[in-house]
């Protein structure tokens, strides 16, 4: 179908997932991307963002050819990736066990790479593509966040971030809130006068199992994810916090589901007098794409065309199409067939490696067919 070169493809998967990446920390991927990009003559920029950067590559097309396209994915990785050494079989490439193998989301990079190989080789006709290779997206989004997207041309994303074998199309994804909650109450000696404190430890203690918790409904969930406070045994502890985290598909359930937590911290809180402090943050946007949108029916074909079925997903994660799409940039995220993401016996299929540059070049082809289709 593409005469992709697959013997350097996956040499290029495994050059990547050798070297370290974690969030902030990409320079040894941004150089090997650029060195690509450069023997291929490919336009790109480097935008600066805290410690890192986010790199933007463009390939100019005809005007006639569709709306321009962007390409998304994302070049840190979770730890431990340090002395990554991949074991490599006829049919997948797998982390020893020492280390993660960071196909998440080294795969998509892979591919991006090889399918812009393929169209400066093969010359195939295009139009406006953008690719943009995102740092620091494992720790809350931040190089997409910190990202000016005004920049981009592209009215239309595909991003590639996705568990599960390729095919895979995420259509919502939730809103996410977390909270910081701080408790004051009164110090006193434990063994002496009890009485006189009010323990900010009990308080918080109270709170937690009044609230909701783990899955609320098919689309809600809520975590306490850390606790901390007091000091001594022998003194009530005057101060405690914890914090939360709350997701949902639904805006108006979350917001409905926070008043409530709201409520109870403030209820308990005042029935020991003790005092409460709330610091929330929405931490990013949901998304909902309908499947008769033109951008599924755009993937819907390429996938297609490369022999594989679409099945559509619902995500409880969070990803740099999150903020795309709060952008105003209409944006899917695809599957890139990595197994068992951010730990030790992470896994892909060497086929899914294959298809991942296949389904870049098919939605390319889909557009170019079809440039009013989305």
């Amino acid at each position: 179908m593409y005469e992709v070169n697959w013997e350097r493809l996956i040499k290029r998967f495994v050059d990547l997932v050798k070297i370290p990446s974690p969030s902030w920390d990409e320079g040894g991927v941004i150089s090997y991307i650029i060195d690509v990009l450069e023997d291929l003559g490919i336009y790109y920029e480097k935008h600066k963002c805290n410690d890192s950067y986010n790199l933007l590559a463009r390939l100019d097309g005809k005007d006639n050819m569709g709306l321009p396209i962007l390409f998304v994915c994302h070049m840190d990785t979770v730890t431990p990736c340090e002395n990554v050494k991949p074991i490599i079989t006829a049919t997948k490439i797998s982390s020893d066990g020492t280390t993660i193998l960071g196909a998440d989301d080294k795969a998509a990079i892979a591919s991006f790479l090889e399918a812009l190989h393929f169209i400066k080789e093969s010359k195939i006709p295009h139009g406006r593509i953008e690719f943009l290779f995102s740092c620091a997206e494992e720790v809350g989004l931040q190089g997409i966040k910190g990202f000016d997207l005004s920049l981009l041309d592209a009215k239309y994303a595909f991003v590639f971030d996705s568990d599960g074998e390729i095919g895979g199309i995420t259509l919502k994804a939730p809103f996410h809130i977390t909270m910081e909650v701080a408790i004051r109450g009164k110090s006193s000696h434990a063994g002496v006068e009890p009485e006189k404190g009010v323990s900010a430890i009990r308080v918080l203690a109270e709170i937690i199992s009044r609230m909701p918790h783990g899955r609320i409904d098919e689309e809600t969930t809520v975590n306490v994810g850390s606790i901390s406070g007091g000091g001594a045994t022998n003194i009530v502890a005057e101060s405690a916090k914890f914090n939360l985290e709350a997701r949902s598909i639904n805006r108006s359930r979350l917001r409905s589901l926070e008043s409530e937590i709201r409520d109870i911290i403030m209820d308990v809180s005042r029935g020991y007098r003790a005092k409460a402090n709330i610091e929330r943050r929405v931490d990013y946007s949901g998304f909902s794409i309908k499947e008769n949108e033109g951008i599924v029916k755009i993937v819907n074909t390429a996938i297609e065309k490369i022999g594989l079925k679409p099945e559509y997903r619902t995500s409880g994660g969070g990803s740099d199409t999150n903020i795309i799409n709060k952008a105003g940039i209409k944006a899917v995220n695809l599957s890139i067939g990595m197994k068992n993401a951010h730990t030790k016996k992470e896994y892909i299929l060497i086929k899914n490696i294959q298809r991942g540059a296949m389904l870049v070049l098919s939605i390319i082809e889909s557009v170019n067919k079809n440039p009013h289709s989305i």
